[in-house]
């Protein structure tokens, strides 16, 4: 059996030190008596083609801004889909750290971005992307 390695996913398991680590996925474990509410009365499906409706008006409402500029995402994979399609155009210099997650670096190809790698000073070292535009 082959044995594939990834220097992100090493990185990220034994040297991220982020808040929120995004390196994981899924959601915590909470047992569900332990929320303050009628467990009769909670919904949290529902139609969500485009988002659950319910919950994107929530956020709107809390941000002070109109329910289409919410957009939903099933995971940070897809969330970062999503942010980088907003912003890189074909053709646009996209600089990714390396070692940096694999889909980053799918999707910036996928949208047909230059993609330049490069290893950050060690003091700074930890995968993230940075992107500039109009470099050169």
């Amino acid at each position: 059996m082959r044995h594939k390695h990834s220097d992100y996913m090493h990185w990220s398991k034994t040297q991220s030190r982020a808040r929120f680590n995004l390196a994981t996925s899924g959601v915590a474990w909470f047992p569900l008596r332990e929320l303050p509410i009628d467990l009769d009365k909670l919904e949290i499906n529902g139609d969500n083609s485009y988002g659950y409706a319910p919950l994107q008006e929530a956020i709107a409402v809390h941000h002070g801004v109109d329910p289409e500029c919410v957009v939903e995402s099933a995971g940070t994979s897809m969330a970062n889909h999503l942010a980088m399609a907003a912003i890189i155009e074909p053709g646009d210099e996209v600089l990714i750290e390396h070692p940096a997650y694999g889909p980053i670096l799918d999707v910036a190809q996928y949208l047909q971005a230059n993609v330049t790698r490069f290893r950050a000073p060690k003091k700074l070292a930890g995968p993230s992307i940075r992107m500039r535009f109009g470099v050169g």
